[in-house]
């Protein structure tokens, strides 16, 4: 997965979060009012920690990937 795709899901995640009012009071009134429910706590943690997870497999696959493309081109230097 890339790095947009990472961020493009985070923000989509957060927004979903947002308009669900099981998870998420929003006040017309002012943002002061406005807060997570406890089940928007735990979706929001839970959806993190998948996030999180996500982005640390990406981060070593790409960081894979620079050290053996690093290799093959010493190789063809040689």
């Amino acid at each position: 997965m890339k790095r947009d795709a990472i961020k493009d899901l985070i923000y989509g995640g957060l927004a979903e979060i947002s308009k669900n009012e099981r998870y998420y009071y929003y006040s017309p009134v002012g943002s002061n009012y406005c807060h997570l429910t406890d089940q928007g706590r735990e979706a929001l943690a839970e959806f993190m920690e998948n996030m999180i997870r996500v982005l640390r497999e990406t981060e070593a696959r790409e960081l894979d990937y620079r050290a053996k493309q690093m290799v093959i081109d010493g190789l063809k230097t040689n």
